[in-house]
């Protein structure tokens, strides 16, 4: 493919990278493999794609470029309300955790691999970073108790322009021969530039978006166009102080109060999801296979340092004299992959070591890219059977997502969260969650399909997800979506209003009976009727239970006195026997008339 039109590479790479995400949702693995086999295999394996051929000149600042983006979305999925008790622990990890990794990783370059001591110094700067990429959804799949899933975020997102400033200072030195003092000046620059430009362009876009300066059509272009300016005159001013530039920026956007960026990160996520196809696959495609099997079994003992050795005492380190209990550690000890920025970067800089005249430049690829893959291999089959061996993982929660926020989500959802089950609302409609979490509900305002869910949403406690939306569609994308977080027992919708839909097998446990679609409890709702718990026990058992409400009474969820939750489905009807305590929906007229004051629905 060297000689084909750019177009139509383009055009192939983003089928090959959507397959390829595709084919790793199916099989519930982490993307990354399968987009580096992707690049692998046109690339070194099959030599019919050569990025630099086909891009020319262009390659490395798209690259850049869209590493810059994917950061700024990182940055603006990072709220401060987040860091309530974990700052420090962030922070700890950020700098002195940074420093430990930086300092083993070099020694176990330079001892174990035998790499120069440079080489060696400069891959352990770039291998400071980790990859919340890799990091985000893992953590959705392993689910660990609070407050681990934020502190993980936080880190991952964090770490990226922090290592990456890190691994610039070291690569000029290397070819600059730069002193101590313009080492530290270019580390002041870095700073006073990718700081400065950062809060300046984040304050000044958040407020022009405030004030309404600039219409809703064009937010998300001129959100984007800011960012890549922001990017771009940070770096020219100071190399690599772009990244940092675009991460504050997205962090000073995402925690003003009065701004709601939701529908811009909508429009984000297919855009970061293209480019990091598009990237993996391209920075794959460019390596040599010299270059990554000349290390042979030394990059694979290598790699086990890091994980076994290395990250363990970092953490070690970090969390000396925090809260955090022996099996938070233990798991932040176990989750580090390395993922897109340290795949970019080590491949930048490999290409520039190389134009210097470094002779062991492919040394870096060589230690660099085996990580990747063996990390995001080990962490990602094995994360969730350690979290669940130290007891990090949640057992059994038996909370539920309830997508859907209009007067059927509110009042499944209170009732319950007054049996203290776990609760967590999603819905786009502002009316919706706002009437929700007035009346002390917990919610997400957004789309429950979106990247932002994923990245943000605490399921601390939650092992169900229940689908009460009145499209049919949506509540079988929601089933689709968590699949691979609850599996088949624990995803529930509501009956398909469509007679055609009804006929069609999908995933997902049908709700209570085949009657009570979405239609039907709303409009039983406003004629009165409520969800009411009512104890079984040998005195009042299913048969007074029976006689004092009849058929009118629909019961729809079971609690155990072990306090598990059964939910009724068409294929789990309701056994009712004393110690259970029964969520019925039972009609109780009003005085006056039953109208939900609402916004007409919007789809979650």
């Amino acid at each position: 493919m060297p000689d084909a039109n750019p177009v139509l590479t383009i055009a192939l790479l983003l089928a090959a990278g959507a397959t390829m995400q595709w084919l790793a949702w199916r099989v519930r693995i982490p993307a990354i493999l399968f987009l580096l086999l992707a690049g692998f295999l046109i690339g070194p394996v099959l030599g019919v794609f050569e990025p630099e051929q086909t891009f020319g000149d262009l390659f490395r600042p798209i690259v850049s470029l869209a590493v810059g983006i994917i950061l700024f979305e990182g940055g603006l999925t990072l709220r401060f309300d987040e860091l309530r008790g974990v700052g420090r622990i962030v922070t700890q990890l950020c700098t002195i955790g940074a420093a430990v990794t930086w300092l083993l990783t070099t020694l176990a370059g330079w001892w174990i691999v035998g790499v120069r001591f440079e080489i060696a110094l400069l891959v352990g700067a770039i291998l400071v970073l980790t990859g919340p990429t890799v990091v985000i959804p893992l953590v959705r799949h392993v689910r660990p108790r609070a407050p681990l899933g934020p502190i993980l975020r936080w880190e991952g997102i964090l770490i990226d322009p922090i290592g990456a400033v890190l691994a610039l200072l070291v690569l000029e030195a290397l070819t600059g021969h730069d002193s101590a003092a313009d080492i530290a000046a270019g580390i002041s620059l870095t700073l006073l530039y990718g700081g400065g430009f950062g809060v300046i362009t984040g304050l000044a876009l958040g407020r022009a978006l405030e004030k309404l300066v600039i219409p809703d059509r064009l937010h998300v272009p001129v959100t984007f166009g800011a960012a890549g300016l922001c990017f771009a005159a940070a770096n020219t001013l100071q190399p690599e102080a772009g990244l940092l530039a675009v991460t504050v920026m997205g962090i000073v956007l995402a925690n003003r109060s009065k701004l709601d960026i939701e529908h811009v990160l909508a429009w984000h996520e297919p855009l970061v999801t293209m480019l990091l196809a598009l990237l993996f696959i391209t920075i794959a495609a460019r390596l040599e296979m010299a270059a990554l099997t000349k290390l042979g079994v030394l990059s694979v003992i290598f790699t086990a340092v890091l994980i076994v050795i290395v990250r363990p005492i970092a953490v070690a380190c970090s969390t000396i004299g925090t809260s955090l209990n022996w099996r938070d550690r233990g798991f932040l000890m176990a989750m580090a992959p390395r993922g897109i920025v340290v795949a970019a970067v080590s491949s930048e800089f490999s290409l520039h070591l190389e134009h210097n005249g470094v002779t062991d430049a492919q040394d870096v690829i060589a230690m660099v890219f085996p990580v990747i893959v063996l990390t995001v291999v080990a962490y990602g089959f094995g994360s969730r059977p350690f979290a669940r061996l130290i007891g990090t993982a949640q057992a059994e929660p038996q909370g539920a997502v309830l997508v859907g926020a209009d007067i059927v989500g509110r009042e499944v959802g209170h009732a319950l969260m007054q049996q203290g089950f776990e609760v967590l609302l999603v819905d786009t409609n502002h009316a919706h969650t706002t009437a929700a979490r007035t009346s002390g509900l917990r919610t997400f305002q957004g789309s429950v399909l979106s990247h932002r869910f994923t990245e943000e949403a605490e399921l601390d406690g939650i092992g169900n997800m229940i689908a009460l939306t009145p499209s049919d569609e949506i509540n079988r994308l929601a089933v689709e979506q968590f699949l691979p977080t609850f599996g088949r027992a624990h995803l529930f919708r509501l009956p398909p209003s469509s007679q055609k839909l009804k006929d069609v097998h999908h995933a997902g446990r049908i709700l209570f009976a085949d009657d009570l679609d979405a239609e039907e409890l709303r409009n039983r709702l406003q004629a009165g009727a409520r969800l009411r718990a009512t104890k079984l026990t040998e005195q009042f058992g299913p048969e007074q239970y029976s006689e004092q409400y009849g058929e009118s009474a629909r019961p729809l969820f079971l609690i155990t006195p072990e306090k598990k939750l059964s939910i009724v489905t068409t294929d789990n009807p309701a056994v009712l026997k004393a110690g259970l305590t029964v969520l019925s929906l039972i009609h109780e007229p009003s005085t006056a008339p039953a109208i939900d004051q609402e916004a007409p629905a919007e789809l979650p």
